[in-house]
């Protein structure tokens, strides 16, 4: 049976601003890219013949520019890439027929964003209580408090969400699947 975990999570305020940035980059990346998606179909629909569809890809290295985007040098590049690719996967869903185009998100007072093991780790304390420590070593939020109601395996990859000013970590049943 496929279970997944939610972890009310209680972050600083300090951990709150950079959780929000990261979001915030999370969202800029996804509508970059949707926006971009946009801007080819568009071209192609003009100028390939028919049948014919322009390059869809994952990279979102073009999106970080020192000059017009700075605040993307402050977000880890796994966050960044991670966003990217999880707007591929759900454009190549919808190519296949399993759920709508993807869509602009807006801001509000909701967001999430993906972490992979690079990002982050779970250590043991000496009472045996786990601790979340979240970045990387020179971009980092330090140890992220969180409460874990019953026992679970430490997943490969987990969300980071924000609903209604409420934190949570999340490990999707559906993500890391044998």
């Amino acid at each position: 049976m496929l279970t997944g975990i939610k972890l009310r999570a209680n972050p600083t305020s300090d951990q709150k601003l950079v959780l929000s940035q990261w979001m915030g980059c999370a969202r800029s990346i996804w509508n970059a890219k949707v926006d971009e998606e946009r801007y080819y179909r568009t071209f192609a629909r003009k100028y390939y013949p028919i049948g014919t569809y322009a390059p869809i890809d994952q990279k979102a290295s073009q999106f970080k520019s020192k000059e017009l985007t700075p605040w993307l040098y402050k977000c880890p590049s796994q966050i960044i890439r991670n966003s990217a690719v999880s707007w591929y996967q759900t454009y190549q869903k919808f190519m296949k027929g399993g759920c709508g185009r993807p869509k602009r998100k807006s801001k509000a007072d909701r967001g999430s964003i993906h972490l992979t093991r690079e990002v982050f780790r779970f250590d043991r304390c000496e009472d045996g209580n786990l601790r979340l420590f979240i970045g990387t070593k020179t971009n980092n939020i330090g140890y992220l408090s969180f409460k874990a109601h019953n026992k679970f395996e430490i997943p490969n990859s987990l969300y980071v969400r924000k609903e209604r000013g409420q934190y949570y970590v999340l490990k999707d049943p559906l993500i890391n699947r044998p």
